[in-house]
């Protein structure tokens, strides 16, 4: 067990096997805690900018796409022979139907079901797809469940096959009523993540809608610095005294309004001011009032998706999440898959991994899979 220290962790991702990545996670020693009451392809692989060296471990994952490999389902054909299969690289931080439509659209032509909204997906294994979690969790949910449980042994799995669907839309699955489903999906669970993160829902209300577009233009398009320029817009602290001026043809009305708004932005900025931080590099860096997390249980029979409450100053540790979450007795039994990470020890820290591996909705994702279940 490391105890306050760095664990160097030599991770593999696996939609590009040639990379390495080198992630160093801050642990911190296991204790005893109160658990919680209560379209087209993505752009190829390109090194991130200078512009984001502070961030490298998480433009590194965003940066990463997954080889696939798109046919349409045999019992959606409408001629005699199926159309050739369609190759495209798909985002991790992205979303299948938008990343995904033009291929869809290119199958529809040859579909029994040429107007029918309800398009879907399915796996490796043919097991149905939610459109709501992003790509490359979807990937680690295929590998885990076919064994998969090493870094190395993800080339197998690739490229990722995948069936499009027009008709029988699976019972179970949460619908899919076209268009802007997968965005109304992505703004819900961001805005869900953000009031966690700040334990409140001031930030999630100054998303304005040109934001949204460009938060969820980004992660269709695997876009690590247009998401982090909109991204940081909307979690920057905002100077008080820049909001009311003096005389600026304003009505009374307007004037009432910005006067409130003073008021939420001078308690906002007097609560943050000391809650940052220079960690070891002169960075500055916001204490997150709950940590965004969520554990996909891969073993269930619906792949449960589970999320509590985790507090950021607790000094929550990957095993103290699986544990609780799962309620398993010890971590070590059961495999993880963090962001495509397979090597994750128990003793990381849960904040740092989220800083360095939360998706585009700022949750971070854990995929799981207790180790008799690959023995199986």
């Amino acid at each position: 067990t490391h105890t306050h220290t760095h664990a160097r962790t030599h991770t593999h991702t696996p939609h590009h096997t040639q990379n390495t990545v080198v992630v160093r996670f801050k642990t911190t020693k296991t204790k005893p805690f109160n658990t919680m009451s209560t379209s087209s392809s993505g752009p190829p692989f390109s090194p991130p900018s200078t512009s984001l060296l502070n961030d490298p471990a998480q433009a590194m994952s965003w940066s990463g796409s997954i080889p696939s490999e798109l046919h349409l389902s045999p019992y959606d054909v409408a001629d005699l022979s199926p159309p050739a299969p369609v190759h495209i690289m798909l985002p991790r931080v992205g979303y299948l139907h938008p990343c995904a439509e033009e291929a869809v659209e290119e199958f529809r032509k040859y579909s029994l079901q040429t107007s029918s909204p309800s398009v879907w997906f399915s796996g490796p294994s043919r097991s149905p797809l939610r459109f709501d979690l992003p790509v490359g969790v979807l990937f680690d949910l295929s590998c885990i469940c076919r064994g998969c449980t090493r870094a190395s042994s993800t080339p197998s799995q690739l490229p990722l096959k995948l069936h499009v669907h027009f008709s029988s839309y699976p019972e179970g699955l949460a619908a899919y009523a076209g268009g802007e489903a997968p965005k109304r999906m992505y703004c819900h669970q961001l805005k869900q993540g953000l009031f966690l993160e700040h334990g409140n829902a001031r930030v999630g209300m100054r998303i304005t809608r040109p934001m949204t577009d460009g938060l969820w233009s980004a992660a269709v398009k695997g876009d690590f610095e247009t998401y982090k320029a909109v991204n940081d817009g909307i979690v920057a602290d905002v100077e008080v005294g820049t909001v009311v001026k003096e005389e600026d043809g304003r009505t009374e009305e307007q004037k009432r309004v910005d006067v409130v708004r003073e008021g939420i932005l001078r308690e906002k900025w007097e609560r943050e001011k000391g809650e940052e931080e220079d960690d070891e590099k002169g960075r500055k860096k916001r204490d997150i009032v709950n940590v965004p997390v969520r554990v996909i249980d891969a073993g269930s029979e619906d792949q449960r998706v589970i999320q509590l409450p985790v507090k950021g100053s607790e000094g929550w540790t990957l095993g103290n999440v699986i544990e609780a979450f799962l309620g398993v007795p010890d971590a070590s039994q059961v495999c993880r898959v963090v962001n495509g990470l397979y090597s994750v020890p128990d003793e990381a820290s849960i904040a740092e991994l989220w800083r360095a591996c939360q998706s585009a909705d700022h949750w971070l994702y854990v995929v799981t899979l207790n180790k008799e279940e690959t023995e199986r």
